[in-house]
C-alpha cells in the first residue's frame, strides 16, 4: 500500500481499507491532516502535529486546564 491508506481488520469482520481525507474519517484525524488526499504527508507533518498537541497543552496548562495529550510521552519511549 502507500502512507495514505490504513488496512484496520478485526478478528472474524471484513478489512476496511481508509483512506486520508475521506468525509468518514472522524474529527481527531481530520485536524492532523493537512493536506488534500494524494499528496503524502511525512516525516515533517508527523512532527508537525506532535508539537501542535504540545503546544496546545502547555496553553492549557497556562490556564490552569487539565492537559488532553494524544501525543507520546517519555514513558511511551
Amino acid at each position: 500500500m502507500e502512507p495514505n491508506t490504513l488496512i484496520f481488520k478485526l478478528p472474524n469482520q471484513p478489512k476496511q481499507i481508509l483512506r486520508v481525507g475521506q468525509p468518514y474519517m472522524g474529527e481527531d484525524a481530520k485536524q492532523l491532516t493537512r493536506l488534500p488526499a494524494g499528496h503524502p504527508e511525512g516525516f515533517y507533518e508527523a512532527f508537525a502535529n506532535i508539537y501542535k498537541l504540545v503546544i496546545e497543552d502547555i496553553r492549557r496548562l497556562q490556564a490552569g486546564q487539565k492537559p488532553i495529550g494524544g501525543y507520546p510521552s517519555v514513558y511511551d519511549g
